[in-house]
């Protein structure tokens, strides 16, 4: 066989094979060429939405893409989470989340459109907030001893907000109602931000958002903070004693809210990493540090491993308090 025919042989083979490799792998050199899309699957204005605008902002700069930030609320985050899920695994579209979305709705929904064990890749946890609790200015509360005078008097007259039915809002709320034997009536929004308006609205008697969402309107006056969820005080709002200093030691008041960025499953690793490495890097700097802690939250910050181990860890124990308070999927 001659050297030219040999050549060619080659040539003809080469084609065909090239044509067998997948998009995903011929794509990741180049990757990103076009826009890239954050889903938050809240309204706009909470913890989330925010993040997704600053690092989205930075991001498209380290990327050299657009980044879009594409707020799809409904059905407890299910709705945004699920599109996300059946997304092209290719890095094009990203999650950020809350922990609600990929713990609590498992247990919320009989359809959940997705399984947050399988459906998803890790990228990284990037901040925590943790829980307050707040009484609207018109109510004659300044800590829990007060709150829970009033509910001893006001036994089953009483409301609360919390970001969604089955949320650690709302978790938080039903162990305060089981302990104190409250009777309070559970007001579900979608989103921090909606709870936050019938606090100021005073549509509401009390309200569980996060210390980020919070921290406003606590400076301005217009809400009074009662407690803090998790195990210390907020750095945001460090005269707040938290709920077990006042004498409230249900595990669940120790939780917190953490917002999380996740791709679809079999997005290629090489994919997941990059994204990983450049929020990351994003998030480690000092601008975007100072940027976390002015609005009232904490750095995580967590590597897919982490990040990985973190979910497995409250998975389970999250979802078996939910049944055992009769929260069970609709």
């Amino acid at each position: 066989m001659t050297r030219r025919l040999l050549a060619l042989l080659l040539s003809s083979l080469a084609v065909p094979a090239l044509a067998m490799l997948p998009a995903t792998a011929m794509a990741q050199g180049s990757f990103p060429s076009k826009p890239i899309r954050i889903v938050v699957p809240f309204a706009p204005g909470g913890a989330a939405d925010y993040l997704g605008r600053v690092v989205g902002e930075r991001l498209a700069k380290a990327m050299g893409q657009p980044v879009i930030v594409d707020n799809r609320p409904g059905a407890s985050g299910a709705l945004g989470v699920g599109e996300v899920a059946r997304a092209a695994p290719d890095g094009y579209t990203i999650l950020l989340t809350g922990g609600d979305s990929l713990i609590n709705n498992v247990a919320l929904f009989k359809d959940l459109p997705y399984d947050p064990l399988k459906d998803f890749a890790y990228v990284t946890q990037i901040a925590r907030s943790p829980g307050l609790l707040s009484a609207n200015s018109s109510l004659p509360v300044k800590n829990m001893a007060d709150l829970q005078a009033l509910l001893a008097k006001q036994q089953g007259k009483m409301s609360y907000g919390s970001w969604g039915l089955g949320s650690l809002g709302h978790l938080a709320g039903e162990a305060l109602n089981r302990k104190l034997k409250a009777g309070m009536v559970h007001v579900a929004q979608r989103g921090e931000a909606p709870v936050m308006a019938d606090l100021l609205s005073k549509t509401v008697d009390l309200g569980i958002t996060g210390v980020g969402l919070a921290k406003p309107q606590v400076l301005a006056g217009k809400i009074t903070p009662l407690a803090i969820m998790g195990v210390e005080r907020s750095a945001a709002l460090p005269d707040v004693p938290t709920m077990r200093e006042q004498g409230f030691d249900d595990p669940l008041f120790n939780a917190s809210l953490w917002m999380a960025f996740l791709v679809p499953a079999k997005t290629p690793d090489a994919i997941v990493r990059r994204l990983s490495s450049e929020i990351r890097t994003i998030a480690a700097t000092s601008e975007m540090r100072q940027l976390i802690t002015d609005r009232g939250l904490e750095l995580m910050n967590t590597t897919p491993e982490q990040f990985a181990a973190n979910h497995r860890a409250e998975f389970d124990v999250i979802v078996k308090r939910m049944r055992e308070f009769g929260i069970e999927a609709q």
